[in-house]
C-alpha cells in the first residue's frame, strides 16, 4: 500500500462505491496499476473500459465517487459525469486526465467536479482524494439515514431544519479544512461550493 489509513478512513472506504471509467484507448501499465491499487483500498470498485459499459454497470447502483477522464473533443465523455449525477445527485467526480489547458479546467468548473488530477500524479494523491470524498459521501448518507424511518418520503419541518443546520455545519467544516490545507485555487473553491449546492438541492427535493 502507498498510504497507511487509520481505522476510520479504512471504514469509510469500505462503505462507498467507486466507479473507475478508464475510457482511454491507450491504457498504460500505470493506469492498470492504479486500478489494482484502488481495489486494495476500496471494497466496492466498479471498473469500466467504455462509457457504454459504465452506463450498464451503473444501472440501479448508488455511485458515490466517479473517477474518469474527459476530452472536449469527445462530447460523450463530457456528458457522462452529468449522466451519472442525474441518477446519483450526490456523486462526487474526480477528473483524472492529461488535459491541463484552461478550456478543460473551465469546463471542469462548470461541471462542478470535486477534484481535477493531472497525469502523472502520485498514487498517494489519488487515494487521498478518494478518502476525502468518501468522508463527504458518508456524511451525506448519515444525514439522511437519521430520518429514513419516516413514513413519508418527504421530510417534516423539524427534520428539514435539523438537516439544514447540519449542512451549514458541514460548510463550516469544509471551509476550515480548505484553509488548513491552503486550498485557495479557483477550482477547489468552486468544488466546495458545488458540494454544498448539491446537498441543498437534495434537501429541498425531500421537503
Amino acid at each position: 500500500m502507498v498510504l497507511e489509513l487509520c481505522e476510520d478512513n479504512a471504514g469509510l472506504l469500505s462503505s462507498v462505491t467507486v466507479m473507475f471509467l478508464n475510457n482511454d484507448k491507450e491504457t498504460t501499465a500505470k493506469d492498470n496499476e492504479l486500478i489494482g491499487l484502488i481495489s486494495e483500498y476500496v471494497k466496492n470498485l466498479i471498473v469500466a473500459s467504455s462509457i457504454k459499459e459504465a452506463k450498464e454497470k451503473a444501472e440501479g447502483r448508488d455511485i458515490d465517487i466517479l473517477i474518469t477522464d474527459f476530452n472536449l473533443a469527445d462530447n460523450e465523455s463530457v456528458e457522462f459525469p452529468v449522466y451519472i449525477r442525474r441518477n446519483n445527485p450526490s456523486c462526487s467526480i474526480i477528473i483524472y486526465t492529461v488535459k491541463n489547458d484552461p478550456d478543460h479546467l473551465l469546463e471542469a468548473i462548470n461541471l462542478k467536479v470535486d477534484k481535477y488530477l493531472i497525469k502523472p500524479c502520485s498514487f498517494k494523491d489519488i487515494i487521498k482524494a478518494i478518502v476525502n470524498l468518501a468522508e463527504y459521501a458518508f456524511t451525506l448518507k448519515s444525514l439522511y439515514s437519521a430520518h429514513n424511518d419516516a413514513p413519508s418520503t418527504h421530510l417534516d419541518a423539524e427534520s428539514y431544519d435539523t438537516i439544514s443546520q447540519s449542512i451549514d455545519d458541514l460548510r463550516a467544516v469544509i471551509a476550515k479544512m480548505a484553509s488548513q490545507h491552503c486550498m485557495e485555487s479557483m477550482p477547489v473553491i468552486h468544488t466546495l461550493k458545488g458540494v454544498i449546492e448539491r446537498l441543498k438541492h437534495l434537501l429541498k427535493s425531500s421537503y
